[in-house]
């Protein structure tokens, strides 16, 4: 009994855990648009319209995104959309937004399945891997990722935009 509860509320903090990180992985590609040249040349290159949902199983947390003219949107809900990474547990998510493990790692892992064009969706995995570098400490970026590229702001600004929206 104790320890039922104990796991159910391990599963509660790592569901938590992956919405507060997803809210950051957004804010943070967000800004880094309008500050960073990579991210944005990437962005650029989806076309207008392009709906974009990042999820953990079935009725888990979910990013739900929209490119428009000038950058990208958080939705509510999208239905069907173009790109979909779906994570198959909490467990995988939470492994990669906890910087335990980089997205091509958990891909490789088969901790997620994917629907879409793979080029997009690999132009969307550089954009969370470069939003990796500024949103976790240098430490576990070397770790989570093959190359670690420069930065081209601080990831203090990075956090204050992303915490004040502007």
């Amino acid at each position: 009994m104790r320890l039922s509860l104990i796991k159910r509320g391990v599963f509660s903090g790592k569901i938590l855990f992956v919405k507060v990180i997803m809210f950051f992985l957004y804010r943070g590609m967000k800004t880094l648009y309008k500050y960073d040249s990579r991210v944005c040349k990437e962005i650029e290159g989806w076309p207008i319209g392009r709906t974009i949902v990042l999820t953990v199983s079935k009725r888990g947390p979910k990013l739900c995104l929209k490119k428009i003219s000038s950058g990208i949107l958080r939705s509510e809900n999208i239905e069907d959309p173009d790109i979909l990474i779906s994570f198959k547990s909490i467990d995988g998510a939470f492994l990669v937004f906890s910087g335990q493990i980089g997205i091509t790692e958990a891909y490789a892992q088969h901790r997620f399945m994917v629907k879409g064009d793979i080029a997009e969706i690999m132009s969307i995995v550089r954009c969370i891997e470069l939003a990796e570098v500024y949103l976790f400490p240098k430490i576990i970026t070397k770790r989570i990722l093959r190359r670690v590229p420069g930065k081209q702001l601080g990831s203090f600004r990075v956090y204050c935009h992303s915490l004040l929206g502007f």
